[in-house]
């Protein structure tokens, strides 16, 4: 299980405060909220990237006191995607990943459906076709816990569905949280949501039970929440 409670702050404008986390294995954990809840941040303090306050722990190992290569062991990264700088392709990128821990680079490439590419160059990717990269090397670093970013930002909607219907493969493996600004994602795919708004957790729970009073408090506009062929649709409302 991964489970944090903490707080960070940029000299003294505090961006979390307090916040309380919980994911394990066998879910999708989706953390949503608008532009400048600390989304970003509450996964950059949880991987050490930033300095928080509080604890993170990993099946009991607390992160935050590990030196980088043992936590590349326990947790992985995934930033937002952009588009790649330098020629590598696609099988030197996904090594990147597994550089410390000595992952499999093929198994990595397999999953994602790119090892017959490997020998193409990243620069020439799709938007989509390179996030599944960036996961690849996500999976080549062999961790037990995949943080993502939203992974399916600026995806078309066939790449995005396709991202997502990964993470809900693996989710059964390893431990899953991915930042997504989609709302409808998140209630298709998440097993459970944590919602911020302003650096707090404002609602945590399965996405089933999940109300549009939530949303409607968080984001400020009026919503209600349809179900179509078993999945919950979210309809923004006028006025």
């Amino acid at each position: 299980m991964l489970e944090a409670r903490i707080s960070f702050a940029y000299g003294e404008r505090e961006v979390l405060k307090n916040v309380e986390l919980k994911a394990e294995r066998g879910e999708l954990l989706a953390i949503i909220g608008p532009n400048g809840a600390g989304k970003s941040t509450l996964l950059k303090c949880l991987v050490g990237i930033l300095r928080p306050r509080g604890t993170a722990r990993l099946d009991g190992v607390e992160l935050t006191s590990l030196r980088p290569a043992e936590r590349a062991r326990l947790i992985t990264y995934v930033p937002q995607s952009s588009l790649p700088q330098f020629a590598f392709t696609v099988e030197e990128f996904v090594e990147m990943g597994a550089y410390i821990t000595r992952g499999s680079v093929r198994e990595a490439l397999e999953r994602v459906g790119l090892w017959k590419r490997r020998r193409e160059k990243v620069t020439s990717l799709s938007g989509g076709e390179f996030q599944l990269v960036l996961i690849a090397r996500a999976l080549a670093q062999g961790s037990r816990a995949i943080l993502l970013d939203e992974p399916t930002s600026h995806l078309d909607v066939n790449h995005a569905l396709m991202v997502m219907e990964l993470l809900n493969e693996l989710k059964g493996e390893k431990i899953i949280v991915a930042v997504l600004h989609d709302l409808n994602l998140a209630l298709s795919y998440a097993d459970r949501v944590l919602v911020l708004k302003d650096g707090e957790k404002v609602w945590e729970g399965p996405s089933r039970k999940l109300e549009p009073t939530v949303i409607e408090s968080t984001y400020g506009i009026r919503a209600k929440i349809i179900e179509v062929e078993g999945k919950r649709l979210l309809v923004p409302m006028k006025g």
